[in-house]
């Protein structure tokens, strides 16, 4: 399961997603992003940022 606090990217957010495919939490996310912080445009850097905080339990 690949899992991801937002706080770890956006400090102050509490928002958490788990999902079993990395690609579906990556678009989680982005929907999140644009709804709740404003983020339309995911660069490589944002997604790097995301990237390294995303964890993996099996």
């Amino acid at each position: 399961m690949f899992k991801l606090a937002c706080g770890d990217v956006m400090p102050g957010c509490s928002a958490r997603f788990e999902n079993p495919d990395r690609d579906l939490l990556m678009a989680e996310v982005a929907a999140h992003a644009a709804a709740d912080h404003g983020i339309t445009v995911i660069t490589p850097d944002v997604a790097d940022a995301v990237g390294q905080k995303i964890s993996f339990a099996a």
